[in-house]
């Protein structure tokens, strides 16, 4: 059963290798003079904000940069520089709507949210959460530690079934958030979940933590309109974004993000490949033409034109996923493989195969069906299965494909 599933997992993740869905990074627009002309260091983290078209970006060194998208014109004004405690080097937002937004700090191995006036005139720390108190057990790493964070809302949590790497079981926000704060962690790749009570310092539950394809994660972003998540891999000589629908599996007792996609990211050829920060715009609706950002972290004692070329804007990006309804979606887009019906109560089919193996897995992480043997006439007995979202793995030839569909 071990060398089937390893053997399936290494044909899955031989097909996650993609090409970069935007142009090269000398291809892309810099934007880095909207924010100062002479050029910006430390900048490490990003956050795009699609209901007011703002980009958000967090120095290291200690301040927020606003930008504003102007559609109808394609420019960048920027329209907040401030001057934050710390070393923040993530950014998110939780409700899209209001005058807030939350920073990870890797110097305090903290989640802080903070209120602004309207006009950023005034930035005010409201609340903030120790990632090393009980009940978390996030280690200090030193220079290592937490680098990216992003907001998951519970609709996309339940939707997808998402599971606690602590209990084994689907969760959603209890103390009043409406959603996780997902943070990505240098030290071995993890992305650490947390619940937050948005009202009370130090207040939070540790949901648990995840593997992610790579050893190093640095930022985060998620795509409210597909389910998927965006995980940046600072890593050297090749930086890389895995995509993942928030499914897991367990590896040798640890719960693993899978994987949908992943993709090499063509680094810059002045020599700085030290890419820290993402972003991108929803994938739905399915109008218009779909961007991402990527920054870069650069000190001081760089050269000008290095200082100069920290944020790149990746105009027109493939964004990954679907605009079905979440509960539909098969999210690997170009899939050529379906399980159906969809949602299912007695029996599923699979089209688009000769001969497959299938396993099916359940919201647990564990394997509760395998056959080796299915075609594209077969029919599989599931009527006793609870409900719940499954995931199907399919491997035929070379090939492997993930999909997930909904027993009820």
């Amino acid at each position: 059963m071990r060398k089937i599933y390893l053997l399936l997992l290494l044909s899955l993740q031989s097909l996650v290798g993609q090409v970069w869905p935007g142009s090269s990074w000398s291809g892309a627009t810099n934007l880095t003079a909207a924010m100062d002309a002479d050029g910006i260091t430390d900048l490490s983290g990003l956050h795009f904000n699609p209901v007011n078209n703002r980009l958000y970006g967090v120095q290291g060194d200690g301040r927020l940069r606003v930008l504003q998208w102007n559609t109808s014109t394609n420019a960048f004004t920027q329209i907040a520089s401030k001057a934050l405690a710390g070393g923040p080097e993530g950014i998110t937002q939780a409700n899209l709507n209001a005058n807030e937004f939350y920073t990870i700090d890797e110097n305090n191995y903290e989640i802080r949210r903070y209120s602004h006036t309207a006009n950023f005139g005034t930035v005010t720390l409201l609340r903030q959460w120790d990632l090393l108190a009980p009940s978390s057990v996030m280690e200090d790493t030193g220079n290592t530690g937490p680098e990216g964070i992003v907001f998951v809302p519970d609709s996309a949590l339940s939707g997808i079934g998402f599971i606690s790497s602590e209990t084994g079981q689907p969760y959603t926000s209890v103390k009043g958030a409406g959603g996780l704060f997902f943070i990505a962690h240098q030290d071995g790749g993890y992305v650490w979940v947390f619940d937050l009570n948005p009202n009370a310092n130090d207040d939070f539950a540790y949901v648990g933590k995840y593997l992610t394809n790579r050893s190093e994660s640095c930022d985060l972003a998620f795509d409210r309109s597909t389910g998927l998540l965006y995980i940046l891999h600072n890593l050297s000589p090749v930086n890389r974004l895995e995509v993942t629908d928030l499914s897991t599996t367990l590896i040798g007792g640890e719960r693993k993000f899978n994987v949908t996609h992943e993709y090499p990211i063509t680094n810059p050829g002045d020599g700085n490949t030290n890419i820290e920060g993402f972003a991108l715009t929803p994938r739905c609706p399915d109008t218009g033409t779909k961007a991402a950002w990527l920054c870069r972290d650069v000190e001081s004692n760089e050269d000008e034109a290095i200082l100069q070329d920290a944020l790149r804007w990746f105009n027109p990006f493939g964004v990954d996923g679907s605009c079905a309804p979440l509960e539909a979606v098969d999210f690997n887009s170009v899939n050529p493989i379906a399980v159906y019906p969809n949602p299912a109560q007695q029996q599923i089919s699979i089209s688009g195969i000769a001969t497959a193996s299938v396993r099916i897995i359940n919201p647990l992480g564990q394997t509760i069906l395998e056959n080796q043997a299915v075609t594209d006439q077969s029919k599989i007995d599931i009527a006793s299965l609870p409900a719940g979202i499954y995931t199907v793995l399919v491997a035929q030839d070379t090939r492997s494909w993930t999909i997930r569909w909904i027993k009820n």
